[in-house]
């Protein structure tokens, strides 16, 4: 078979390595021709486009100097008018200047203040005596009062194309008395006439457009005079050169043409010089280029196939000779022989490692016979139970297996060519306790040329340990020593043995153990079955486990037992039996049935245990989890078992549940006063108190110090008799525990306070119903104790509201939305000026939007949330003063903070506030702290002690809200106060109610006595202010002066040092006036 034939089928090498490297050619050149290409046709695009927009920036230009021209003409004509009267001589003063008629063709008119027309020319036009009134743009030169260039147009009554230079004449004073007009007509010869008589190569065109009307002024095309262009949105180049757009660019006219365009707006009008010309014709250099460029490119690739082809024909003749040598080879018609190497180039190297390769496979033929006949060795000792193996020593006491069988990697995990060399791998897997017997016995054998014998155990990476028996005899050749022989895996065999010792072991077990036949008579126990039953071995026997039965159990009990038993195999759990003097006990019981080879029963193995004490526990810890130890009534966890068992019970409507939530008044007085041991026995007494006031089928709970709970199930299917049952319970119970109890010698009388819930909608769980009755049983405390009180749903929504509303508070600090205002304050001692500001905290809620402090310092007073409030006002007060005090109207002003009684008493407050004022660098004596009545009674020493301190530091300090609680004048002796607020409840009413008027009075008086200053807050009107400056209130503060305001609002209104307006319904004074904190 000939190469050719074989390479008929496919293409030569020669061939597919000429076209490869042709293909590579021609997509490398031809791909630098398209990039050389496309990069000069960009250069000439852009250098085209710049010669269009050149050359139209110069048209522009010249067009404008003739604009120019005309309007300095027309200027100096109206100047030369200013000292001519407006009379008939015009006519003659127009007629005198021909040059006029060469710059405007359509003529000069003048208009009087009236619009009408008093000269023209020329005059056969007849426009001398038309009036001008009802033209929109001698209106629009009037109001302009400058040089207009109107809009090209039709003419009024002459129908021609127009535009109108129109300027004021002026009389000596300035003032305008009339209006010089020169007139181009667009029809007749004019100075554009050079723009459309002009030809932009050989099919481009020149004209010129007004942008607000979007109309052709001058075109080469005199079809376009006055027409509008191409709509909005057809052009968008076209579009953006109306709206302002200088250059040039490439875009579809509205007839289909794609052009090559350029705009520039002329200066004097603003309208817009373009010139357009077809993409056809204006790139025709840039197609003829690439033309060219693509041909070389063409000759090139003709040239350079050729070359490829001459060349591979020459450098790939020996390969082909290789080729052909091969193939007889192959076909039998040579025999195996090295190839001719001709050159050494790559092609003789590939001749050379060819016949080398030549010789390797034939000394490879050689070996494959000697390891066919070692697989078929192999093959046949694989069949053969463990390790067959050949073990070789030496003198020099190195070892190694010549041969082992592949069950070495099952057994050992170690692969039969990984002991060829050495045995070590074998030896480094024997167990450690084995090795010294192990080594005994191959010496042994070696010694005496005896069988080798030995038990050993191994241990493989896993961990896991294997038991092996090897078995061998000894040949000695010289120095060396070989075993022929075999290894087995006994470590099932070794595991029987193990589990049978176990087995017995077992048996002597602290469980009792009973063995019986398939049909259940006892065939032995053990010893700690005769302990636990008290049956001897002997009396049980061969007799049935019968003897141990309780009678407890029905019949069906034992036939449960049995049928696991047959159908699992296996049955366990709790039975009573009786012991040999009668006692009845509980065992856990677990019996396996026993399987023969077959899968017949053979035996069957019962083990227990005696649980007597167990259960005692177990029953015992029932209790405790379910039943309160003092009293041994139901606890919350059992108490809220039945409740949802009431719930479920009384879902359908059928009957209605109640649940009385108890709380005696007044129990830690008791445990305070007589203590806790009388406290417990009266918990105790009220308890089996409440028992006698309910039915049998109802709940007693205590959920813990003296609250309990009262379940009634199945009061009526109608919801206002179950309300009048569960009340008159309630009111019994009442009743009964206001009665005396005797408490060890003591005489004691209590209350308690009730509230119901009832419980029918089948929505409602346990818990929601149990904190029902805890919101109703706290409405009857609040309602003076000794009561009782039904859950009101309006309860449960207050809740919720706060409960949300305190969620928010917790994110607002993290969120920075809150926010300091100032409100000024006033001194009226010699003239009116702001001495300080209050601080007055506002919250940008994004839920709630803007909440005054009254709606939420309760609850953060409650929450404890007012701490980190406080100390961030505080923060921000001191960073503020430390701001101010740069700024020179700012400096001397003072920050009123209000502090809470909690935030005042911390333990740290003094040492914290100093902190802040260090680290802000603020000044101590513009820092004044708003302290309320509540504050001092509360602890007056602690409170005059922190007030000490921080006087030392400059703090000063203000009393807020004076007169509206308990109200002592000891403490304001002891105090270092500097201020006395009144409060603007009493400021509101001062003209009207003579008590308010009194206590101002007297408030202002108490604090000149003590000397202290006196401001008043709230004051809006000018009678009021009046009123306290009377009586010697001068320091004042409200909306007559300013409302409270952010920092960068407060520096305006010092500026403008007047009141503000008053503020709209969103901010009134009673919510600005709400308690405010800091």
């Amino acid at each position: 078979m000939s190469t050719q034939f074989q390479l008929s089928g496919r293409a030569s090498l020669r061939t597919r390595i000429t076209l490869g490297m042709l293909l590579a050619l021609i997509l490398t050149l031809w791909l630098a021709t398209w990039l050389v290409s496309h990069g000069l046709r960009q250069q000439m695009e852009d250098t085209i486009s710049a010669q269009q927009f050149s050359t139209v920036s110069l048209a522009a230009r010249e067009v404008d100097r003739s604009l120019k021209e005309r309007m300095q003409a027309l200027q100096s004509l109206a100047q030369h008018l200013q000292t001519m009267p407006l009379d008939k001589g015009l006519q003659q003063e127009l007629e005198r200047r021909p040059v006029l008629q060469l710059l405007f063709n359509w003529g000069i008119v003048v208009l009087d203040q009236h619009n009408m027309a008093i000269a023209s020319t020329p005059r056969d036009l007849g426009r001398t005596g038309s009036s001008y009134s009802q033209r929109d743009y001698v209106q629009q030169a009037w109001r302009q009062g400058g040089m207009l260039i109107t809009e090209p147009m039709r003419g009024y009554h002459t129908g021609q194309p127009v535009f109108s230079m129109l300027y004021p004449i002026r009389a000596a004073n300035g003032h305008p008395i009339g209006l010089l007009m020169g007139v181009t007509n667009l029809a007749l010869p004019n100075f554009l006439d050079d723009i459309s008589s002009a030809k932009y190569g050989s099919t481009g065109d020149f004209f010129i457009t007004a942008p607000l009307s979007r109309r052709y002024i001058v075109s080469s095309d005199k079809s376009r005079l006055l027409k509008e262009g191409p709509p909005v949105g057809i052009n968008p180049l076209y579009d953006r050169y109306l709206a302002g757009y200088q250059g040039s660019g490439i875009a579809t006219s509205s007839r289909g043409v794609v052009e090559l365009s350029s705009s520039v707006r002329i200066q004097s009008t603003g309208w817009l010089m373009q010139a357009v010309l077809p993409a056809e014709e204006a790139f025709f250099p840039i197609r003829h280029m690439q033309r060219q460029l693509f041909g070389m490119a063409l000759c090139l690739t003709v040239l350079a196939g050729s070359f490829c082809w001459w060349w591979l024909r020459r450098q790939l003749h020996p390969l082909g000779e290789a080729t052909q040598l091969l193939s007889r080879m192959r076909d039998g018609e040579l025999p195996k022989q090295a190839l001719p190497v001709r050159q050494q180039d790559e092609i003789g190297l590939l001749a050379s490692s060819f016949n080398g390769l030549l010789q390797r496979i034939l000394h490879e033929e050689e070996q494959a016979a000697e390891h066919s006949a070692n697989r078929l060795l192999r093959k046949i000792v694989s069949h053969i139970p463990g390790v067959v193996f050949q073990y070789r020593l030496f003198a020099d006491g190195h070892g190694c297996f010549p041969f082992a069988s592949d069950a070495l990697r099952d057994i050992y995990g170690i692969s039969p060519q990984d002991v060829l060399q050495s045995a070590d791998p074998v030896r480094d897997r024997l167990h450690p306790e084995d090795a010294e017997a192990f080594f005994a016995a191959l010496h042994s054998s070696a010694a005496n040329l005896s069988q080798w014998r030995a038990e050993y155990r191994i241990c493989l990476p896993d961990g896991q340990i294997k038991w092996l028996l090897v078995e061998a005899m000894p040949e000695r050749e010289g120095d060396i020593l070989t075993w022929y022989g075999f290894i087995a895996d006994i470590s099932q065999a070794k595991a029987m043995e193990a589990e049978l010792r176990i087995a017995a072991t077992s048996f002597l077990t602290q469980e009792g153990i009973m063995v019986t036949d398939p049909d259940g008579i006892i065939l032995r126990v053990n010893p700690s079955f005769c302990q636990i039953t008290g049956y001897t071995s002997a009396e049980v026997v061969g007799k049935a486990p019968s003897i141990l039965s309780s009678h407890r159990h029905p019949p069906a009990f034992y036939q449960q037992l049995w049928q696991s038993l047959q159908q699992q195999g296996s049955w366990q759990g709790e039975i009573w039996n009786r012991r040999q003097n009668g006692e009845i006990f509980p065992e856990w019981l677990t019996i396996t049935a026993v399987h023969d080879s077959d899968g017949h029963t053979s035996h069957y193995v019962a083990i227990f245990q005696d649980i007597t004490e167990r259960k005692a526990a177990a029953d015992e810890i029932q209790t405790l989890a379910f039943y309160d130890a003092l009293t041994h009534l139901p606890n919350r966890r059992l108490l809220l078992d039945r409740l949802q068992h009431a719930l479920s019970s009384s879902r359908g409507g059928q009957h209605c549940g109640a649940l009385l939530f108890l709380d005696l008044d007044n129990f830690k007085s008791l445990n305070d006063t007589l203590g806790h041991d009388i406290g417990d026995l009266l918990l105790q007494q009220v308890a089996e108190r409440l028992r006698h006031c309910v039915r049998a089928g109802d709940t007693v709970a205590r959920l813990g110090g003296d609250e309990f709970i009262v379940m009634l199930e199945n009061l009526d299917p109608q919801h206002e008799l179950a309300l009048h049952k569960a009340e008159g319970v309630g009111r019994k119970i009442l009743a009964t525990l206001n009665q005396p109890y005797q408490l060890r010698g003591h005489h004691y009388r209590g209350s308690s306070s009730l509230g119901i819930a009832l419980f029918t909608d089948e929505h409602s769980s346990s818990e929601d119903i149990l904190k029902q009755a805890d919101l109703a049983m706290y409405q009857a405390k609040s309602a003076g104790r000794n009561t009782l009180r039904f859950f009101d749903p309006q309860m449960q929504a207050e809740i919720n509201i706060r409960t949300q509303l305190e969620s928010e508070l917790h994110h607002a600090l993290e969120r920075n939305e809150f926010e300091l205002h100032y409100q000024p304050q006033i001194q009226h001692q010699h003239q009116q000026s702001c001495f300080g500001v209050e601080a007055l905290l506002r919250w940008h809620s994004p839920q709630r939007g803007l909440v005054l402090p009254g709606d939420f310092i309760p609850l953060a007073e409650q929450s404890n949330l007012i701490l980190p409030i406080g100390h961030w006002v505080l923060q921000q007060a001191c960073w503020q003063l430390a701001e101010w005090a740069e700024h020179p109207q700012l400096a001397t002003l003072s920050i009123a903070v209000n502090v809470s009684a909690r935030q005042f008493h911390q333990a740290d407050f003094v040492h914290h506030l100093q902190q802040l004022l260090e680290h802000s660098g603020a000044n101590p004596a513009r820092l004044k702290l708003e302290i309320t009545e509540s504050l001092l009674l509360m602890k007056l020493d602690d409170a005059a002690s922190k007030m000490n301190q921080l006087r030392q530091l400059g703090i000063s300090f203000a009393l807020d809200d004076f007169g509206t609680g308990y109200s002592s004048l000891s403490y304001l002796r002891q105090l270092p106060l500097d201020q006395v607020k009144i409060d603007r409840s009493f400021v509101r009413d001062v003209l009207d109610n003579p008590n308010d008027a009194a206590i101002c009075k007297a408030v202002i008086a108490l604090g000149h006595s003590l000397g202290l200053s006196v401001l008043a807050e709230g004051v809006e009107t000018t009678q009021q202010c009046g009123f306290l400056r009377q009586h010697g209130c001068q320091q004042v503060q409200g909306y007559l002066y300013g409302k409270a305001m952010p920092a960068e609002q407060l520096l305006l209104w010092l500026n403008q040092q007047q009141p503000l307006s008053r503020p709209d319904d969103a901010d009134q004074p009673a919510s600005l006036a709400s308690p405010e904190t800091g």
